[in-house]
């Protein structure tokens, strides 16, 4: 006898795979994808592996030198010979903490380039979902006008509308197949486009036409109004102010770094007799580098002083940058929320109402074609208006959480899509 939890888990396991088969991919589902097999995260995350991987090798001795003097006094003596060179101990210190912060900045890259996946993928899942849907309105609305067509033949059969009105209905219906045409074309290029950022030959086209996605909450009070709050806000969240910020500080190690290049350098040598006289002969000896040609080591510090002062001119400009940036996206976001909810409470139904009133004003002759396929037009214009300017709000949005580096809306649990 099969067990019950056997039965169910082939049931969940065969939905699962019909759900596959019918192109319904989760947005949660196709951006683990994109993390895992976009080649730029890759090439991101191996550089900040080999960065991370040179912060040991900063903070140790160079090789050693190994080798054979000859010392020939009447009879002739071999040695072999051990150099180490040795920087003054601080130095490894610095260089250390320099890589340290270079490998830091490789972070907040890594990080940028997983939130800008993240943008294109959310933009792209939802300017698909917008014109799947902009194409079923778009078929709905032919038919439509198709069967406007037929009432204004019998119409004028009976006398009761000009012929104008049936060529009208074909004008209107060749321009929808027009429109219809470039749509297919351009869900064909976002689909190609999802594919290639996922990376994954096996992806197949998603479809979401049946599905109804809401649009995403915007939080407005996450992003702080007040400048000084939201400039704490970047330097502790955006990953591209984090970026220079680690760059500043590798430049300050770097000028600390240059001004102990005045401190000399140490070399230790250790000599054992090989062969020769006199027998079981050692040698030891130290040396120190001398600093003479100041001029090098003080062009170098002022070159790595200039630089950072440079830096921080440049994490100024980015945070000054960002801000103005981020209050851009919000106002647009703002209103992008404002839109679509004027869409869904006012325009889409006075839209509707307005071609139902006029449609079977039309019926009872009451009214004439040309006000029957403007009320049309407009229906068609405010339905597909609002999948425009929800694919144009969803852009808008991930590119502020993009920047910002933490999200204000709740994309990050947009699991439970309804269908």
């Amino acid at each position: 006898m099969i067990p019950k939890y056997f039965v169910i888990a082939m049931i969940i396991s065969f939905a699962y795979k019909m759900s596959f088969a019918a192109g319904f991919k989760s947005l949660e589902e196709i951006l683990n994808l994109a993390y895992k097999n976009n080649p730029s995260i890759a090439v991101s995350q191996y550089s900040l592996n080999a960065e991370k991987s040179l912060v040991i090798s900063k903070a140790t001795l160079d090789d050693p030198t190994i080798g054979v003097s000859t010392l020939d006094r009447n009879s002739r003596t071999q040695y072999g010979t051990i150099i180490q060179k040795i920087q003054f101990p601080v130095r490894y210190i610095l260089q250390a903490k320099v890589q340290s912060s270079r490998a830091a900045s490789f972070k907040s890259k890594l990080d940028m380039k997983k939130l800008e996946i993240r943008q294109q993928v959310i933009s792209l899942y939802y300017a698909i979902y917008s014109t799947q849907k902009i194409i079923q309105l778009t078929k709905a609305n032919m038919q439509t006008v198709k069967e406007f067509a037929r009432v204004a033949e019998k119409k004028y059969a009976a006398g009761k509308s000009p012929q104008g009105d049936s060529m009208k209905a074909h004008f209107e219906l060749t321009q929808l197949e027009l429109e219809l045409m470039r749509l297919r074309q351009e869900e064909e290029t976002l689909q190609d486009t999802l594919k290639s950022v996922i990376n994954e030959h096996t992806f197949e086209k998603i479809d979401l036409v049946n599905l109804k996605i809401t649009p995403p909450k915007f939080y407005s009070n996450r992003v702080a109004d007040s400048l000084s709050e939201l400039t704490s806000k970047l330097q502790d969240k955006s990953p591209t102010v984090k970026t220079q910020a680690h760059l500043l500080k590798e430049a300050e190690y770097k000028s600390s770094l240059s001004k102990w290049k005045y401190v000399p350098d140490f070399y230790l040598q250790y000599q054992q007799r090989i062969s020769g006289v006199p027998e079981d002969s050692q040698s030891y000896s130290i040396g120190i580098t001398v600093p003479l040609w100041f001029w090098k080591t003080e062009s170098e510090s002022s070159a790595a002083s200039s630089k950072l002062i440079a830096q921080e001119y440049h994490l100024i400009d980015t945070i000054q940058k960002m801000i103005a940036k981020v209050k851009e996206l919000k106002g647009k976001v703002l209103i992008g929320f404002k839109t679509l909810k004027i869409y869904e409470t006012s325009l889409i139904p006075q839209a509707q109402g307005a071609y139902n009133s006029i449609r079977g004003a039309y019926r009872a002759n009451r009214t004439s074609f040309l006000d029957l396929l403007d009320s049309e037009r407009s229906l068609y214009r405010v339905r597909t208006g609002f999948y425009q300017s929800l694919k144009q709000y969803v852009s808008l949005l991930s590119e502020l959480e993009t920047q910002l580096g933490f999200t204000v809306s709740d994309l990050a649990m947009k699991h439970e899509v309804q269908k």
